[in-house]
């Protein structure tokens, strides 16, 4: 099957055209969907996939996808989604793992994908993408077609073709991901790095950008009284939630330094993302000191959470010697946002500039300031005053993200609901898609939840006998962050007391009447957001 002098003269010329492509690509997203378009092309398959592991998850994200339902199919399993495809039980996760080709033409075997794509697969094509003896992600052809559209099964020489093809997309998408690390390690850790890839190698150029020190506080604290592997898992949990943040409102990840982050928002609604990220970060810190207070024996309540955001201009981009350079941002402005989130301690975590209060002034529902602040070198007499904003409160708005709690016997009704959240804006964390076999179901649904705004609980005479539900909606319920944030979502005449009797004192919403739950629902969150708001600025 390795034989190439298999191939016809038009498969060899677009294979070594598509190899000329793929050594100078760059974009690891323009290389994929080149890759995919390459494969579908020379098999004749209206649909197909690449789907890509993700370690912290040990599972696969689809990072292409070509057919009719593939917009559906990245949005729900894609990159920045919340929901994975199982290394275990799926078609492409058994190509990944035993780094063999999969040639299936039993359509009852398809069950898995299909769930995925929405289609009704008749054959499929998985081949593994290996290098260096390990496998990076799996190329998925689904459906061949001859020239009149009849459906036909992958025979041995479609499988010589995407063979050699894999071989050399391995090649160029180990490449762009090793080069994509390289970037995250100088500073371009975020989810839209391309057109900042091409500044590496020139000399920084003014730019206006929103600039995040966020640091917590009493760290020095902790590395005393927790052994050195507790004080580093704590820190690692710390970075992973500031990283989450900051990706997920648009920023760059420029530097971890100890406890503390420094992210870069750049264009015309960096305040406001910047700001976002801020109040986000500060939520779920209350969760992570609250898992730390359970899981260690000292007392931690002392740990805080200090931000500083400015925006001003500043040198964005690589300083160094030829040799050695870092991507960064140099300024005035640099210095005054760590300035003010060293000042933000007794209970003012969040402290802006004059500029970025005028940005997002709309969006803030309690506040103080301004007030001055002088940013002086040590040892100077006097300095230079600035105006700095306190930021107490967000006004009410849509959540990003939603748990989404149920039985695997309501998954086609949780299947329509997170595609109506999703019209709405609204992503999903969906519980069933994302916890492994084998994984610590406990620590898999505290992830999900830390990731989470808001808590939906399916309500039905399946979850109400489910100890996976009742697992869920206890941990979401110990969460101080949560716990006032759990919409039960009532579908038959089940009662929530079967699933955990706090239920029955939180507010619940009837799904058994509403046609659009997803609009229902986010209806519901708003008005709810809005008196938490309410309350809070009342106490």
């Amino acid at each position: 099957m390795s034989d190439v002098g298999n191939l016809s003269k038009s498969e060899l010329l677009t294979l070594l055209h598509t190899v000329e492509r793929l050594s100078t690509e760059t974009n690891s997203q323009k290389l994929v969907q080149t890759i995919l378009d390459t494969a579908c092309r020379l098999t004749n398959s209206p649909d197909g996939s690449i789907l890509l592991p993700d370690p912290e998850t040990n599972s696969l994200y689809f990072s292409a996808a070509k057919g009719e339902k593939a917009g559906e199919l990245l949005a729900k399993f894609g990159l920045r989604s919340n929901q994975r495809v199982p290394l275990t039980g799926s078609v492409a996760g058994d190509t990944f793992t035993s780094q063999t080709i999969k040639n299936d033409k039993q359509a009852k075997r398809f069950k898995e994908v299909d769930r995925q794509t929405g289609n009704k697969s008749q054959s499929i094509l998985s081949v593994p993408l290996c290098t260096r003896g390990k496998a990076i992600g799996v190329l998925q052809l689904l459906n061949k077609t001859d020239s009149h559209g009849k459906l036909l099964d992958y025979d041995a020489h479609d499988c010589l073709v995407v063979q050699q093809l894999a071989r050399q997309a391995a090649i160029a998408i180990d490449n762009a991901q090793l080069k994509e690390m390289l970037l995250a390690h100088m500073g371009l850790y975020s989810s839209e790095s391309s057109d900042l890839a091409a500044r590496i190698n020139q000399p920084a150029v003014r730019e206006k950008l929103t600039l995040l020190f966020a640091d917590m506080r009493g760290f020095t604290q902790v590395c005393r009284s927790l052994e050195a592997t507790q004080a580093q898992q704590v820190v690692n949990e710390l970075l992973t939630m500031y990283a989450d943040q900051v990706l997920t409102f648009g920023g760059i990840v420029n530097k971890f330094m100890g406890d503390a982050v420094f992210a870069i928002f750049r264009n015309k609604d960096a305040p406001q993302n910047a700001v976002r990220c801020a109040f986000g970060m500060v939520d779920r810190f209350q969760s992570l000191r609250y898992q730390w207070q359970r899981n260690h024996n000292e007392d931690l309540s002392f740990l805080d959470l200090g931000i500083g955001i400015v925006t001003d201009d500043v040198a964005f981009g690589s300083v160094g010697s030829a040799s050695v350079r870092d991507f960064t941002a140099v300024g005035t402005p640099v210095n005054l946002a760590h300035a003010f989130e060293a000042n933000a301690r007794d209970g003012r975590r969040i402290l802006i500039d004059q500029a970025t209060w005028t940005a997002v002034e709309e969006l803030i529902a309690d506040s103080d300031g301004p007030a001055l602040f002088e940013l002086k070198k040590p040892g100077e007499a006097a300095g230079v005053k600035f105006k700095q904003y306190h930021l107490k409160a967000l006004k009410p708005e849509i959540p990003i993200r939603v748990f989404v709690s149920h039985n695997h016997r309501d998954r086609d009704l949780a299947n329509q609901i997170t595609r109506q959240l999703a019209l709405c804006g609204i992503q999903t964390w969906y519980s069933n898609e994302d916890i492994l076999p084998g994984e610590n179901y406990i620590d898999a649904i505290r992830a999900g939840l830390m990731k989470s705004d808001w808590v939906l609980v399916i309500i039905s005479k399946h979850s109400a006998l489910s100890d996976w539900v009742r697992a869920e909606v206890k941990t979401a319920l110990g969460d101080p962050r949560l716990r006032g944030r759990i919409l039960p979502l009532v579908v038959d005449d089940s009662s929530s007391a079967l699933i955990h009797p706090d239920l029955t004192t939180l507010q619940v919403m009837d799904g058994r009447t509403n046609q659009n739950l997803g609009e229902g629902i986010r209806d519901f969150l708003l008005t709810r957001e809005k008196e938490f708001r309410s309350q809070a600025a009342a106490s």
